[in-house]
């Protein structure tokens, strides 16, 4: 059976492992984007990002270093507009 693609942020389903630490293997992936293009993602609520990282970098056969590939630094508050294409990280 082939998967949909997703267009919308919004059609992602949120995924909340009740493992303490989960990896990418815990996950169900969705592809995300158009015909033409798209990516395989999964959303998971932000105060779990650091268990899926520990989950990750636990993995002893293929572990996984992270990076923020792209952030800005903003005050809570001062954003205008919303982009659903757009990641965005707050930091304090």
């Amino acid at each position: 059976m082939e998967m949909a693609i997703v267009e919308s942020v919004r059609n992602i389903p949120l995924q909340d492992p009740s493992e303490e630490e989960f990896s990418a293997a815990d996950l169900t992936w969705t592809k995300f984007g158009n015909a033409e293009h798209y990516d395989e993602v999964a959303l998971i609520p932000y105060d779990r990002v650091d268990a899926f990282i520990i989950g990750e970098c636990s993995n002893v056969l293929c572990p996984t270093r992270f990076h923020i590939e792209r952030g800005r630094k903003r005050t809570i508050g001062t954003l205008k507009e919303y982009k659903d294409d757009e990641y965005l990280e707050y930091r304090q």
